[in-house]
């Protein structure tokens, strides 16, 4: 799992607790191992794991499979879209977050570089995270859902950016603007499973009140994979440290299984 600084490290154990439950739901016809040894260069390593991750993804689309990818922060997106834009150039991103991840070297309060990933591979230059033959997304080509929990800077940069807002909290989940923007397309499908309110999904690293359901969810991301092409799906911010009973592997296996995937990364 792709972490960029210590005080994270809960979420690099997530593929391994994640992956037994996924193999068995997906049965997927090859497993990718991405080695993440971050000694003390957490972000140097974060780099070259997604770097690994985007020669997997480009080699495993251009064979006509589906990938899932288990992950640890949202960082990874950098690698994953770097090997699926230059097999899928007009592939788009629906990214589901309780955070923007929009942040740049300007507007970041904390410079946690995972607060920085979609900005990143919209083209907004995170130096940590840049490498050469590394590939942007348009900003019409991406969809960020919920996004409830926002730092003023990172509001600003989304007002003046192309990217989709599409509503997705306890108060109101605009599904059928999912459905809207995902019609048709093929679909890189991000879920940091913050989105999912914390009073049900608490193993994660940025907890954030008003949520969606599980339930919800499932349900978006059905409708979604009814009206696209859904090319590959990562999960990001599972911290199994905090998931004393490891109960949410088995149920976000469940939640995911109907995409299936040839690929598990």
């Amino acid at each position: 799992g792709v972490v960029t600084e210590t005080r994270f490290a809960g979420m690099a154990a997530a593929p391994g607790a994640l992956s037994e439950h996924f193999v068995t739901r997906l049965g997927p016809e090859k497993h990718v191992r991405v080695p993440f040894n971050p000694r003390d260069r957490w972000v140097t390593a974060a780099r070259e794991a997604c770097r690994t991750l985007g020669d997997a993804i480009g080699s495993s689309l251009r064979g006509g499979a589906t990938c899932a990818v288990l992950g640890g922060e949202c960082t990874l997106v950098a690698g994953t879209l770097a090997g699926a834009i230059p097999v899928e150039p007009d592939i788009a991103l629906v990214y589901f977050d309780a955070h923007g991840d929009f942040n740049t070297l300007a507007t970041t309060p904390s410079h946690y570089v995972g607060g920085m990933c979609l900005a990143h591979v919209c083209g907004r230059s995170v130096a940590p995270l840049l490498w050469p033959g590394s590939h942007k997304i348009a900003e019409d080509h991406v969809a960020l859902v919920g996004g409830r929990a926002l730092d003023p800077g990172e509001r600003t940069n989304l007002d003046r950016s192309k990217v989709t807002r599409i509503r997705f909290d306890a108060e109101r989940a605009d599904v059928s603007g999912i459905i809207a923007f995902a019609r048709k397309r093929k679909i890189w499908l991000h879920v940091d499973i913050d989105v999912v309110d914390p009073a049900e999904v608490g193993a994660v690293v940025f907890p954030a009140a008003g949520g969606v359901s599980l339930a919800l969810l499932g349900e978006a991301i059905t409708s979604l994979a009814s009206v696209s092409d859904v090319r590959g799906f990562e999960i990001c911010g599972y911290d199994p440290t905090l998931d004393a009973e490891r109960k949410l592997p088995r149920v976000l296996a469940d939640l995911f299984s109907a995409l299936g995937a040839k690929v598990l990364a």
